[in-house]
């Protein structure tokens, strides 16, 4: 992916009318020979500057919700003062160009073709589009794991208690013993009945990376669809489906992609495209729409919401989607090796890289969790997630590249201080 992000800077002259944000950014990156370093602080430290966080924050919550960068937010704007200057048919036409140009490009990042891309709100609706749009029957068997997120867990079990399907939840070990181990129960886990396989790529409670294209492999080989959460992984990770071998894969913007909120991605298999049913029909609807467009049609949309995305795509693109991945993994890694070492905190996220990704999970023995996150804002305005109760108890941090290692250090500090 380096020569595309290489390529895209080159073209920066070429794109009319952009903020001087995006200017001054892409200017700043030409002078950068190669992909930049993941432990270069100068560099990062200009893509930090991007981000309009408050000056005393420490925001360590990317699987929740991240900042947009500048660049992303001022073509954002521009295109919301013109839509609310101009709502007209007339002006609007020029979203359904810009809409196609948006599905390559996703395609791109994705390695896949443009047709088997629909432009959904989140991950919850992409995968709701899957749950509610496959067939099946009285009889049939749905795998999911107990740490799926609620859209990729509970909404299975709500359609088999409708329709008389059944659920199967597998248990997950904390922290995750091997790769190994999870393909193997996965593998022992399909019975005849099996028609669907339903994996969080990674865990937004502990952190847990699966193996999804080893999983990928065994479903296919046996005939099952295989869907996958990708919430925790686009825009975090190099996410290439060619190479996963999913059948489905769902994910939003607001995430790691540090995209707008409600706008998200629904990618389905050519082969799929025709056996998943609409969830919704309406005005604009036709059968033949052309591939997985079928699956985005809603009513109104916030197209300006689609340059917004297009331009987060574009803003992880001017960085190279393998250096954000690098960054991320480096700062985390960083963030859990220190962890591991404070005596009182338990590591419930695993530190093998194959194994997980920005995602960590602690748990400080001596103190209550909802006391500890009252304490890492209100004395150091720490911003992260935490789990009440549960295997999965404790403190989420997720560090993304807005993120210095002297912001680790401070939090990591805090953490041994409540630890005692």
């Amino acid at each position: 992916m380096e020569s595309s992000r290489r390529s895209f800077i080159r073209t920066i002259p070429a794109l009319a009318a952009l903020p001087a944000s995006w200017t001054a950014f892409s200017s700043a990156l030409k002078a950068a020979p190669s992909a930049p370093d993941a432990n270069n602080e100068n560099y990062w430290s200009l893509v930090k500057r991007q981000f309009p966080l408050e000056e005393n924050l420490i925001y360590l919550n990317a699987a929740n919700v991240c900042p947009a960068s500048r660049p992303v937010l001022d073509r954002h704007a521009e295109f919301m003062r013109d839509f609310q200057s101009n709502p007209s048919f007339q002006n609007r036409a020029k979203y359904d160009p810009l809409r196609e140009r948006l599905r390559e490009k996703i395609a791109g990042m994705l390695r896949v073709s443009a047709d088997e891309i629909a432009i959904t709100r989140n991950t919850s609706e992409g995968t709701n589009t899957v749950v509610e749009g496959v067939d099946l029957k009285s009889g049939d068997e749905v795998i999911i794991y107990d740490h799926n997120h609620p859209s990729n867990n509970d909404s299975w079990k709500m359609r088999a208690k409708r329709e008389g399907f059944t659920v199967t939840v597998l248990p997950v070990r904390v922290p995750a013993a091997s790769k190994d181990e999870l393909i193997s129960q996965a593998d022992k886990a399909i019975t005849p009945r099996t028609k669907l396989i339903a994996v969080t790529h990674l865990t937004s409670t502990t952190g847990i990376m699966y193996p999804a294209r080893e999983i990928a492999e065994i479903a296919r080989r046996r005939g099952i669809w295989m869907h996958l959460d990708g919430a925790q992984s686009f825009g975090a990770l190099d996410v290439n489906l060619k190479e996963i071998g999913c059948d489905t894969f769902s994910t939003s913007a607001h995430k790691w992609l540090m995209g707008p909120l409600e706008n998200g991605v629904l990618f389905v298999r050519a082969d799929r495209i025709a056996q998943v049913w609409p969830s919704i029909v309406t005005a604009g609807w036709s059968d033949h729409l052309k591939g997985a467009r079928k699956l985005e049609v809603y009513g109104q949309r916030d197209d300006p919401r689609i340059v917004a995305l297009e331009s987060a795509i574009d803003f992880a693109t001017l960085i190279g989607p393998a250096a954000v991945e690098a960054r991320m993994r480096s700062l985390s890694g960083y963030m859990k090796r220190q962890l591991s070492d404070v005596g009182g905190v338990k590591l419930k996220t695993n530190l093998e890289p194959e194994l997980s990704a920005g995602v960590i999970k602690c748990d400080i023995s001596r103190v209550p969790t909802k006391q500890a996150y009252d304490a890492l804002w209100d004395h150091h305005r720490i911003a992260i997630a935490m789990t009440a109760t549960g295997d999965s108890q404790g403190l989420r941090f997720s560090p993304h590249i807005y993120n210095s290692r002297e912001e680790i250090d401070r939090a990591v500090a805090a953490v041994k201080a409540l630890a005692g």
